[in-house]
């Protein structure tokens, strides 16, 4: 395989971006470079390149995680099965993009991480490993989220496998180079072996693949996926779904009463939101808690292992599996795109508010979920903030407040047709601007009470006056007929 065919496979994510729209790109590159000028600026000694190399290390990782779907993507069991030398390309492309991510990462933490606390043979077999992962993850979706709700509660097990790492610890100390060379050729060996020939196997895991990047575009275009639709043949799980949301539709309708502008909206945001409604929010919500809680008891059924133990260490990955949960969904608001050929007729229906009423009422929609998820989120995470004194976890719920307050006070009018990147900017600034705080408060000792409030106080003075910038908008509805 020559160079010229190696650079169309490995860089074919990045020839297929979206070039309509590059403004979003250099956004999140300035989300990146300017956080890092402003470390190597303010701070000194060898703290002040921490924030720039982690920020460098995320842009290699998610770079190659990118890679290897487009691998995945062009993996397809037709061309595996029938197209000569294809799965070969593409094993000697991710071959040579795990090296390359490998050897980056490697490097790059070779250079900031302090050598007495790291020797160079364990970053790159670590590094190793994590590129490894993450081109698995890209067939199996599942392998992350076992790491996220997992990986957190590993620390629970320290006295469970204090044994096992001690020796594995000794043995690597007695045969570093013989064992770092042994790990390389294991892990280069599971490169080629993500790949499917086009067997039964493979198209199954293909179908699977391409059902997830179906929800994913539903997601990035503002609708919201049923079980059904993400995973195959699970009807029954999706049951419940249905039938709470079909009790709440019977009873919206049920207590109609146009003289309520409540009951009016309420049957508008049936409509407006659609399969994004914030009753698969909560139901998506309430499994996440269940499936938290059976891990829970899976552990201490099988552990010696104290529940207060199991929140000390898992609370910074509970916190952000929640606040993914119930903030994420309020930061943006492309299903107003999604139902915007029915708004025309939803605003000809009786006592539907017009002009200045009608954005004001729309609004009111988002901002009130917003907020709502962002106190109930805060509920939660007190909590597991007074079991480990942890309170810069507050940032996330604290920090989702300005953002939801931009996304909902935007007008609808003028939204263009939303993409995977306009869907995603409001999410990744508001996690940047969590991470920086909560940074700030743990690491640097900065106090949090007051810049929480203060930050509330201007973000109430701010979406004060865009509210009353609503009266100036065009009307709400429909949604996008100006861009």
């Amino acid at each position: 395989m020559n160079t010229a065919q190696l650079s169309q496979t490995l860089l074919a994510s990045w020839r297929q971006r979206d070039r309509s729209s590059p403004w979003g790109r250099w956004l999140i590159a300035a989300l990146v470079i300017v956080p890092s000028l402003a470390s190597v600026a303010w701070f000194e000694g060898p703290a002040r390149w921490a924030l720039p190399a982690g920020m460098l290390l995320l842009v290699i990782h998610i770079g190659w995680m990118g890679v290897s779907a487009n691998l995945q993507v062009q993996n397809d069991p037709a061309a595996a099965r029938f197209v000569p030398g294809h799965v070969r390309a593409l094993q000697e492309a991710a071959l040579l993009g795990w090296v390359l991510c490998t050897a980056a990462s490697t490097l790059l933490m070779w250079l900031v991480v302090p050598a007495p606390f790291l020797s160079w043979q364990a970053l790159l077999l670590g590094n190793a490993a994590a590129a490894v992962f993450s081109l698995w993850s890209s067939r199996f979706w599942w392998l992350w989220f076992m790491a996220v709700f997992w990986a957190p509660l590993l620390g629970a097990f320290g006295e469970t496998v204090r044994a096992p790492l001690q020796a594995a610890q000794a043995l690597w100390a007695g045969h570093t180079d013989v064992l770092l060379v042994v790990g390389l050729l294991l892990l280069s060996t599971l490169v080629p072996a993500v790949f499917g020939h086009g067997d039964d196997r493979h198209r199954r895991s293909h179908d699977r693949l391409r059902r997830m990047q179906e929800v994913q575009r539903m997601f990035q275009e503002g609708r919201q996926a049923t079980p059904v639709q993400a995973f195959a043949s699970l009807e029954r799980f999706s049951s419940p779904f249905v039938a709470a949301i079909s009790a709440w539709r019977q009873h919206v309708l049920r207590t109609a009463d146009n003289r309520r502008l409540g009951s009016v909206m309420a049957r508008a945001e049936l409509v407006l939101h659609g399969n994004q409604h914030w009753t698969y929010q909560l139901l998506a919500v309430m499994s996440l808690v269940v499936g938290l809680a059976l891990t829970f008891v899976v552990v201490i059924a099988w552990t010696s292992v104290p529940l207060a133990e199991m929140v000390k260490h898992g609370a910074f990955g509970m916190s952000i599996g929640l606040a993914s949960m119930a903030m994420n969904p309020t930061l943006a608001r492309p299903m107003l795109w999604q139902t915007r050929r029915e708004q025309a007729l939803l605003r000809l229906l009786p006592a539907i508010p017009q002009g200045s009423a009608l954005n004001r009422a729309v609004a009111w929609i988002a901002l009130r979920h917003a907020l709502l998820a962002a106190l109930l989120a805060s509920l939660v995470i007190i909590p597991l903030c007074a079991a480990t004194s942890q309170w810069g976890l507050l940032w996330l719920p604290v920090m989702a407040v300005p953002w939801s307050v931009w996304t909902a006070t935007r007008s609808p009018a003028s939204m263009r047709p939303p993409t995977g990147l306009t869907s995603a900017l409001p999410v990744l600034a508001f996690y940047l601007c969590a991470g920086l705080a909560y940074v700030g408060t743990e690491r640097l000792g900065l106090p949090m009470t007051p810049l929480a409030l203060g930050l509330l106080a201007a973000t109430a003075a701010w979406g004060a006056y865009r509210w009353r910038q609503l009266a100036r908008q065009p009307a709400a509805l429909p949604a996008g007929r100006l861009a």
